[in-house]
């Protein structure tokens, strides 16, 4: 029996939300659904890209996407806005100015920087999580090269955001030829950077920052950011460190958004879902992205990470729609398809033109490294245009078949790179 056409609400145009947004609304008829997809920004951000607009290599309008044009034509309804609440008990979202109601609802919101409580680093350190963010950093290192002084550049935080920025960062200063007068830190305070990665690619990543120059410092808790007169220090239990530029990228938590009642969240602000990505008391209320935590089989969380979201997005996009009609199956909980993925592919930028990977358990680097990141991006951004398109999507999947043609595909993407640079 087709019930009475429903609204699906998804809070959040990322990586999770916009994928999820255009892969579901290929599925829904008009007449059965309306999807509606908020954000606070008109655009869409490839965040993964927005440490190389920090050193000059993209620009703004390189890593950003019109929500409207990746949208065109598709059951979607784009409201920009700020959420200030969420009522699940309602069924309601209340945002700026209006409020919208739902019948299922995903929040998407993303995460944004953690401080850890440390003194200081939030008035006298500059954050990477924003096109801004990184339009800002810009403006100060390019301030600091000239300058024609010598300088200090701290990146506190050694995991994927950091390590790019120091390798990115690097490659600015060398083409700067101020490689003698501006020099860069990175701070981690566990035990190595890149924490939970391949121990074979922590250490080829390793060799490549040593060999732009940048000096790692693991095992260092910052305790402190204080500003001086000339220069920012920043303390740990080992050292003190002079800094004319501090750029925090040490943690990022769940975005902190009103939930009321309130629903249970990890203690950095991510919201606890089950396997099937529902909030457990709410089960018409999905949350997907960093803003979620989601355990692994082996009781892990899944890592707040790019193409964890996509993937989480892609099993929503087809569970939503095959238990659309019948929603007692939200009600009584009635899903048995979890979400289950394996990262197989870890890809790290090191700079302008750097790339180090995980590729099928072999270590690659160079221009191999470069067209598996290149196709990952066109093969992201052709799904999101192509609204979900069977042969694209597929690539997303976690089985055999997918395997087989994700391999396929690259070879095709690798070939017609070839051809184009050989004319």
């Amino acid at each position: 029996m087709v019930l009475s056409k429903k609204r699906i609400v998804i809070l959040g145009a990322g990586y999770a939300g916009i994928f999820l947004a255009t892969n579901i609304s290929r599925s829904l008829n008009e007449n059965i659904g309306e999807v509606l997809l908020v954000d606070k920004n008109p655009y869409h951000q490839l965040l993964q890209e927005i440490h190389l607009v920090a050193a000059g290599f993209r620009t703004v309008n390189e890593v950003k996407i019109p929500i409207l044009t990746l949208i065109e034509g598709m059951n979607i309804k784009f409201i920009q806005s700020t959420v200030k609440q969420i009522r699940p008990d309602k069924n309601l979202v209340v945002l700026e100015l209006s409020e919208i109601s739902y019948d299922i609802l995903i929040i998407c919101l993303g995460a944004s920087t953690k401080y850890f409580n440390v003194r200081g680093a939030i008035e006298n350190s500059l954050p990477l999580r924003s096109i801004v963010d990184a339009s800002l950093i810009y403006d100060k290192v390019s301030a600091l090269i000239e300058s024609n002084n010598k300088h200090d550049i701290v990146i506190v935080g050694g995991g994927a955001t950091g390590v790019s920025l120091g390798g990115a960062l690097s490659d600015l200063i060398r083409e700067s030829k101020k490689t003698n007068s501006i020099y860069i830190t990175l701070i981690e305070a566990l035990p190595t950077i890149l924490s939970g990665w391949d121990e074979r690619l922590v250490k080829k990543v390793s060799e490549v920052l040593n060999e732009k120059g940048i000096r790692v410092m693991t095992s260092t808790a910052v305790t402190k950011v204080e500003n001086g007169s000339n220069s920012i220090n920043v303390s740990s239990h080992r050292s003190n460190i002079p800094s004319s530029l501090t750029i925090w990228t040490a943690g990022v938590k769940g975005y902190d958004i009103k939930i009321t009642p309130e629903v249970e969240k990890t203690p950095d602000g991510r919201i606890i879902v089950n396997e099937f990505c529902q909030i457990d008391r709410y089960p018409n209320v999905f949350s997907i992205g960093d803003i979620s935590a989601v355990k692994h089989e082996n009781g892990k969380l899944y890592p707040p990470l790019a193409q964890i979201a996509i993937r989480e997005a892609k099993y929503l996009s087809k569970i939503i729609p095959k238990h659309f009609l019948n929603s007692s199956d939200f009600v009584k909980g009635l899903l048995n398809e979890k979400f289950e993925y394996s990262i197989k592919v870890q890809l790290i930028s090191l700079g302008n033109d750097d790339y180090v990977g995980l590729y099928n358990h072999y270590i690659i680097s160079g221009n191999l490294a470069k067209l598996v990141e290149e196709f990952a991006k066109s093969t992201y951004i052709k799904s999101i245009k192509k609204s979900g398109d069977a042969k694209d999507t597929i690539l997303y999947e976690d089985n055999l078949v997918s395997q087989v043609l994700s391999g396929i595909t690259f070879a095709r993407f690798t070939f017609m790179k070839w051809l184009k640079k050989d004319r």
